[in-house]
């Protein structure tokens, strides 16, 4: 029996490495068109300030770690075609460009995501990238030794903008950052966005929204020096475009597979696509969100090493029955830091739980990281989101320090289905060096209480 895995890094490789420990049997193949094969793609932007000094800790496994669990991996190959009625593919070996025939009996597609390219004049340039694999991040690392570039320009104001702004910072360049949408951190409601675009400023990043980049000008040797928006130039001899990512459907899609709303791969609760023997995990695949139950795609790495689990664990066993495993959606838990600031969140935004049609209730505080009287404290911010209707968590936002315990609470308590009476009761962890004596969770979930409380009144008092 023979299962080929198209694609590495997370999702591929995860599920190669699990249809190995269920069937020691199994011939595995894994083709992948990057140099690596598994590669921690969050780490990028810390490899180009140093934080990561050495590149080859953000290679995870080699493919000689494979071979040694006699999983078969190819590097700079791409397969570019597949024909799901005869199992086969058409392989093509990037470093020869020489093309080949491979079958499988069962496939797992893991292809991923690409950058977003930009319809921006200009993009061409020397010194214009995008950071999505371990080679951006090299071609970016050479472009500074080489142009030792003093103005950079970061285009998007997202996780990865976000996050390239610190790092850009810290080898000493002089960063603006131009957005499209009126606030940086879109995926969050203002409060938060306004304290992340606060911060920016407060460590010298230069923010510019609501700017619709025109072009990118060059000079006479064909490199960037400068942004062009409105009637404006800003210079910068380097840009990195980080606009967003979009799934790679196409291989998928050419042989017929199912392309579900959210533009990804629409895979059942065992991660099969519509094609027969064929499974489909990570960035390239749209899953459920468990709040909303409509379809959603989620490109983060956790989520993907879930679904290579559930994948390979399938296409190994090769049925869907009692034994298989099956995936059950997400609520869209994330996190970042930005300079000094924690920024997370977990299920709907007040915004989308609003457009999902929940009557929502919101509570916010500012508290802080450390019992009052013990020094170092930060402040923090906490907005907990909740359904009118049943008083369930169904959503958070937090920003400052602590902010990944925080928002894990909460992630666990939407997972769980919890209402505010229960977050209000929460038996957490104190001690005056971790937090005040009431969690700040407690503490937001006390005001929900009250607002809650208003309006059962208000109910009462119309009767």
């Amino acid at each position: 029996m023979r299962l080929v895995v198209i694609g590495g890094v997370a999702a591929g490789t995860k599920a190669a490495s699990r249809a190995r420990r269920v069937d020691p049997d199994l011939e595995i193949t894994v083709y992948q068109e990057e140099p690596e094969i598994s590669i921690s793609e969050c780490g990028l932007p810390y490899l180009l300030s140093g934080v990561i000094e050495d590149r080859e800790k953000l290679i995870a496994r080699t493919p000689e770690k494979f071979a040694e669990k006699d999983v078969e991996v190819f590097v700079r190959h791409r397969v570019a075609s597949i024909d799901p009625e005869n199992k086969t593919l058409t392989v093509r070996d990037l470093t020869t460009e020489e093309e080949f025939e491979d079958s499988y009996d069962r496939l797992i597609i893991a292809t991923g995501a690409k950058a977003v390219p930009p319809p921006i004049d200009g993009a061409d340039l020397d010194g214009v990238f995008a950071l999505r694999f371990l080679t951006d991040a090299d071609a970016i690392m050479e472009y500074v030794r080489e142009r030792s570039p003093r103005r950079a320009a970061i285009i998007g104001g997202g996780y990865i903008g976000l996050e390239l702004a610190e790092n850009l910072k810290e080898i000493g360049m002089d960063v603006s950052m131009l957005e499209t949408e009126e606030r940086v951190a879109g995926d969050y409601g203002y409060e938060v966005a306004e304290k992340v675009e606060e911060h920016l400023k407060e460590k010298g990043v230069a923010v510019r929204t609501g700017a619709q980049v025109a072009e990118f000008v060059g000079d006479d040797e064909g490199r960037v020096r400068a942004v062009g928006f409105g009637d404006e130039e800003l210079e910068a001899e380097l840009v990195i475009v980080a606009v967003g990512i979009q799934p790679c459907v196409e291989l998928a899609e050419e042989a017929g597979a199912e392309i579900g709303s959210t533009g990804a791969i629409r895979v059942d609760k065992y991660l099969r696509t519509s094609l027969p023997e064929v499974w489909a995990a990570g960035d390239c695949v749209e899953s459920a969100n468990l709040l909303t139950g409509k379809p959603t795609w989620v490109p983060l790495g956790d989520t993907a090493n879930q679904m290579g689990r559930v994948a390979g664990t399938n296409a190994a066993q090769g049925f869907a029955g009692v034994d298989a495993l099956q995936f059950p959606g997400v609520i869209g838990t994330g996190v970042f830091k930005v300079f000094d600031l924690g920024v997370a969140n977990t299920g709907l935004s007040q915004e989308d739980a609003e457009e999902a049609g929940y009557e929502v209730v919101t509570a916010a505080l500012e508290s802080k990281s450390k019992a009052g009287y013990y020094p170092g404290g930060e402040k923090m911010f906490v907005k907990l989101i909740a359904d009118g209707a049943t008083g369930r968590l169904i959503g958070a936002e937090i920003a400052g320090a602590g902010a990944d315990k925080y928002v894990d609470i909460c992630a666990t308590a939407i997972w769980g289905k919890l209402s505010y009476p229960d977050l209000v009761n929460l038996d957490l962890a104190y001690a005056p060096p971790f937090g005040p004596v009431l969690s700040p969770i407690i503490q937001a979930a006390s005001i929900l209480a009250n607002e809650f409380e208003k309006r059962t009144e208000g109910v009462r008092a119309a009767e």
